[in-house]
């Protein structure tokens, strides 16, 4: 007995379900993201070739939860993902899950940040047959992401504690989107500024032009920078306007289409500097007044000194002439104590002469400039002391090769005819003979000059007292002086930029030292001779 039953059809029918199933596993196997189905147990019965770059393996057969798969599932912020938190365990329970996010912590080590989905798999009569979940490496993007945020943070942090006044503002309306710290400083802590209209917000700048600039940059789109422009609010809430000066500026804020949808204020308050400024302004032009008053009181001192000159010097030399007469009548009946009194009326007419000389050339040294030219400085002492004509029991040494350098001769010449001058007139009165060395040495920006004598010397109490004008140590009737002298030395040297110093002791000599620029500095002011 032969016994067969057909299953022709089934054998087609299961041929034609194995090769759907192998291309779908084909298809499947193509697609970039992880695709995994599971059956009604949760058991993974397909992993695409793209699984293995996410989870690095996966075993079929076993639920993907399973401890015994090389990988591990966790949250998106590191901690322990439950079962029933799992996405293909959702699904199991007939849950759609979109875009979960969770790490898997793979064998090597290595975490991968993913975000997937997971959908439950019914027949068509809907009887659940598994699970199916797709899965995307966001590791990157999460990485970016978390840049994104830290850059935001940074300039939140630079918004924040910049040293300057911004905000931000939208719509025509120019409605405050946000404004930093500073700027509610500046406006004042008392006003509430955010979300409202400019105009609304800080209503005492109306009528400042200030609105109207933020309404020509709106419209036109065209930045606007105002430099130290006055802006008068209250700042405190106490009803009190204040002036401010700010450099600022209005830039336009575009939308992805090019139209202006906003403006970026930034300021920066200068007011102190601006009030600093006008303040130095104010003192200059009053230093410039005060300046060209000095320059005419300078003129008119000056044309004072020679005419008072002029006029005294004509009396006086009446008076010599008047005694040289009377001397010159009298012949040799002028003898004794008349003669004695003779030459002290013709030494104090010399002297008053000498004063009135002094006094003028203390009242230009400093001020009257000359043209600079090279000067031998050897060569000018040499002529000093030709001019001096010092005569027996003196010398004078000057020290070879002395420089040469750029300086107006003549307050130059003034200064060795001062000093070489009282060296060898005081040097007289000590009954021996006079020696005068003249010396140098280069310093920084010239030189230093010094001119030393074997005299009575100055005790060091004295020193200070020199240079004071009509200052003199010895009586003027002993030895003839104006006591002018170094007042004009020091007056034309500290003028030019140098100093003046002594060394002495009583009895051992003195040292006069002068330095001298070796290219003549500016003048403060300059008026010129007078004829």
């Amino acid at each position: 007995m032969a016994h067969a039953v057909e299953v022709t059809g089934q054998v087609q029918a299961r041929g034609r379900v194995e090769a759907l199933a192998a291309e779908r596993a084909a298809i499947l196997g193509q697609i970039a993201d992880v695709v995994v189905t599971t059956d009604p147990q949760g058991r993974v019965t397909f992993a695409n070739a793209a699984t293995r770059a996410i989870y690095g393996e996966m075993r079929l057969g076993v639920p993907i939860w399973d401890p015994s798969q090389p990988f591990r599932l966790r949250n998106a912020d590191g901690s322990e993902r439950p079962v029933e938190r799992i996405s293909l365990a959702r699904a199991l329970r007939g849950e759609r899950v979109v875009d979960d996010e969770w790490r898997v912590v793979r064998s090597d080590g290595r975490e991968v940040a993913v975000m997937g989905s997971a959908v439950p798999v019914t027949a068509a009569d809907g009887t659940p047959i598994g699970a199916a979940m797709t899965v995307r490496d966001v590791s990157e993007q999460r990485r970016l992401q978390h840049q994104l945020e830290m850059e935001r943070n940074r300039l939140a942090d630079v918004f924040r504690q910049a040293p300057a006044v911004i905000a931000v503002t939208q719509g025509p309306e120019h409605r405050i989107v946000t404004a930093n710290p500073l700027f509610r400083q500046v406006v004042g802590a008392h006003r509430a500024v955010e979300g409202l209209p400019i105009r609304q917000a800080l209503p005492d700048l109306e009528g400042q032009g200030f609105f109207e600039l933020l309404d020509g940059v709106y419209a036109s789109g065209e930045p606007f920078v105002g430099n130290e422009l006055l802006a008068r609010f209250d700042r405190n809430g106490d009803g009190v306007v204040e002036d401010g000066f700010f450099n600022f500026v209005y830039h336009p804020l575009r939308d992805v289409d090019g139209q202006v949808r906003g403006i970026m204020i930034h300021a920066v308050e200068v007011t102190d500097q601006v009030v600093a400024r006008r303040e130095v302004e104010l003192k200059a032009e009053e230093l410039l007044r005060l300046t060209h008053a000095l320059e005419q009181s300078n003129r008119e001192l000056d044309q004072f000194a020679y005419v008072a000159s002029h006029d005294l010097k004509a009396p006086l030399r009446g008076i010599a002439n008047l005694a040289q007469w009377i001397q010159e009548d009298l012949g040799d009946r002028v003898t004794g104590e008349t003669a004695e009194h003779m030459r002290l009326l013709q030494g104090r007419v010399h002297r008053m002469e000498a004063l009135i000389d002094g006094i003028l050339d203390y009242s230009r040294a400093g001020r009257v400039r000359t043209a600079a030219e090279p000067v031998e400085t050897g060569a000018l002492v040499r002529e000093v002391v030709e001019l001096l004509s010092p005569g027996e029991g003196v010398e004078v040494e000057v020290e070879p090769d002395m420089p040469t350098l750029e300086a107006e001769r003549v307050p130059l010449q003034q200064v060795f005819m001062n000093l070489i001058g009282n060296a060898v007139k005081y040097g007289r009165g000590t009954g021996k003979d006079v020696c005068v060395r003249v010396g140098w040495r280069p310093v920084r920006d010239g030189y230093e000059f010094t001119v030393a004598d074997n005299g009575p010397g100055i005790a060091p109490e004295y020193h200070d007292r020199i240079w004071g004008i009509f200052q003199t140590l010895q009586a003027r009737d002993k030895v003839e002086g104006t006591g002018i002298g170094l007042s004009v030395v020091r007056k034309i040297v500290e003028s030019r930029g140098g100093e003046v110093w002594l060394r002495s002791a009583a009895g051992e000599g003195a040292e006069f030292h002068f330095t001298w620029p070796r290219v003549p500095r500016a003048a403060n002011t300059s008026t010129g001779d007078q004829p």
